[in-house]
């Protein structure tokens, strides 16, 4: 058996973190964050503890525990954002499952995305930016993975991971994800890396998203609404012809009260009305 050769983190080509969310004893939520993580072989991963309980993070499965921490292991990791990490080389095995050897039933995935003959089996994948703070994503994989699960994850130009969804693929395999990017956490970089990460074996599809700096609204337009709430049954508003009582809508959104992609959908709702 050819183990993979764990290194000094400071060695590695790259860094991601998987995030250990606060622990909920009724199994129901996720522990890591992401749930499956595609890396390069020489790659650091590091463990950061976001919880308030210790973990130990052990290569393989709790079904097997004979076989936990052959390939890799932590130092118990105390809570307060403490954190461990390994540097793992692709050798001979094509990922690495692993669980908290604390709480077992708390499992997560690590695969290679250069190893040979990894399958590739998105069909399309594009991007596009709607009304200037939706960024829609979709696409269409193999046929036979429609109703199959896949998580999206999307990391800036830093390798942080800013977006996670885990859904189903429809039935004839399309995907399509909605996302509002009105938060000023988009507003920070301008690269940002999409993973695509589903099937068995994992497999990853990647791509390059470009998000200007400069795509937020400036909502102090809307705050002048606040003061006009003159009587008249309707009024226009970027050539939409809206009721009076929308007004209090655009001051909502003016101060914050709702988020960029309930304004975009209630503009909609009124623009396909006409």
């Amino acid at each position: 058996m050819i183990l993979p050769h764990i290194v000094l983190s400071a060695y590695a080509e790259n860094s991601w973190i998987i995030s250990i969310n606060p622990y909920d004893s009724q199994k129901g939520q996720e522990l890591f964050k992401p749930k499956e993580l595609p890396i390069f072989s020489g790659d650091r991963i590091t463990w950061q503890n976001n919880d308030s309980t210790s973990h130990r993070i052990v290569s393989g499965v709790p079904q097997h525990p004979d076989y936990s921490g052959t390939f890799f292991s932590t130092d118990v990791i105390s809570g307060g954002e403490n954190s461990n990490s390994v540097s793992l080389d692709f050798i001979d095995y094509a990922g690495y499952y692993y669980f908290c050897e604390i709480h077992p039933w708390y499992t997560g995935k690590i695969f290679f995305e250069d190893r040979p003959n990894i399958l590739f089996s998105t069909l399309d994948i594009s991007y596009k930016i709607l009304n200037q703070n939706i960024l829609s994503i979709g696409g269409l994989v193999e046929s036979d993975l429609g109703n199959t699960e896949y998580e999206m994850l999307i990391y800036d130009s830093k390798n942080n991971l800013i977006y996670q969804k885990i859904k189903l693929f429809e039935s004839d395999a399309s995907f399509n994800e909605v996302i509002d990017i009105s938060d000023s956490l988009w507003n920070k970089d301008e690269n940002y890396l999409l993973k695509l990460v589903y099937g068995v074996p994992s497999e990853s599809t990647s791509m390059q998203i470009k998000i200007s700096k400069n795509t937020t609204h400036d909502k102090s337009k809307y705050l002048e609404f606040c003061q006009d709430f003159k009587l008249e049954d309707s009024f226009l508003f970027e050539e939409i012809r809206l009721p009076n009582w929308f007004k209090k809508t655009l001051c909502w959104h003016g101060n914050d009260v709702t988020t960029e992609k309930e304004f975009v959908n209630s503009l909609n709702f009124f623009k396909n009305s006409l």
